[in-house]
């Protein structure tokens, strides 16, 4: 046998019940009405301005923000809130899962990689580079002491582009165990410190061929030859590395520039020539072979 919980029942009194009198629960409804089978009188409902309303629409939607992600139709109360000022940092911060969606949402405006077909970056990436990618985030590389092993997964991948190129075998290559080099984020920062390489050999050279200090040699403003065709890359040497560009226009037939054309660039304050093999508007590559025995 079960016994629940005792249930204690009003009985209604006898004889005649007040009209005024209310039911057990305080409802307000007269017994006289109910006896009778009537419905109860309706109240007429107050007349509210729209101030009002307005404030209570307020009130709701901050009481909405109180309670939190996953008691409502929001991912949390975030998402309800209104962003004034997007130029300063806010007083306290946002939930993490907010913070995601709205990074997502960015990028869905700006990017579905699977139809993207004029970029000539690696877009689509594969499940097990995601997780290489993740675990280089964790490694500050530059920190060579600190994080050797994957220094030397760096000096690897090092000799094997420098192996791929060709590059003379350095005289210190025993004690370092690696080409001259470094990784990059990407071919910007490649393009810049190349091109730096470039200027403080050309500034040894110049000051033993001239007699110069190296405080004057710094005063001497240094050229690179390029075709038109440049990647923008390039631009930010000229302008932030205080260089100057010498640019060869490339033939419209061909796309490409020649080595007379280069030839008659050049001059004893050039640090470089740089070839592209395979130029954006049509894959065209420039005749390195040519401007080299030039």
């Amino acid at each position: 046998l079960k016994f629940g919980p005792r249930r204690r029942v009003r009985h209604r009194p006898s004889g005649p019940i007040p009209s005024n009198q209310t039911d057990s629960m305080g409802s307000g409804v007269s017994y006289k009405h109910m006896e009778h089978g009537m419905e109860p009188p309706k109240t007429r409902a107050k007349q509210r301005t729209a101030e009002e309303l307005v404030a209570e629409n307020a009130v709701m939607k901050q009481a909405l923000m109180e309670i939190g992600a996953g008691a409502n139709y929001y991912a949390s109360g975030d998402a309800v809130r209104e962003i004034k000022d997007d130029m300063r940092m806010p007083s306290t911060g946002n939930s993490g899962n907010h913070c995601y969606r709205m990074l997502s949402d960015f990028h869905e405006l700006d990017c579905r990689e699977r139809l993207n077909t004029s970029s000539y970056v690696n877009v689509v990436l594969e499940e097990e580079e995601v997780k290489a990618v993740n675990l280089g985030m964790r490694i500050n590389i530059a920190d060579q002491t600190t994080y050797p092993s994957s220094f030397k997964v760096h000096n690897i991948t090092l000799n094997m582009i420098a192996n791929l190129w060709n590059c003379p075998k350095p005289a210190d290559f025993d004690d370092y165990g690696a080409f001259p080099g470094a990784g990059t984020v990407g071919s910007t920062e490649a393009c810049l410190l190349g091109g730096l390489c470039l200027k403080f050999r050309w500034r040894k050279w110049y000051a033993a061929r001239n007699g110069l200090t190296e405080g004057e040699v710094r005063g001497v403003y240094p050229n690179l030859v390029i075709s038109t065709c440049f990647q923008a890359a390039w631009e930010k040497l000229f302008r932030y590395m205080d260089v100057e560009a010498k640019f060869v226009t490339p033939s419209k037939d061909t796309f490409a520039i020649t080595a007379e054309g280069v030839k008659a660039q050049i001059d004893d304050k050039t640090i470089g020539v740089v070839a592209i093999l395979g130029n954006h508007y049509g894959g065209q590559y420039d005749p390195v072979w040519e401007i080299d025995e030039m």
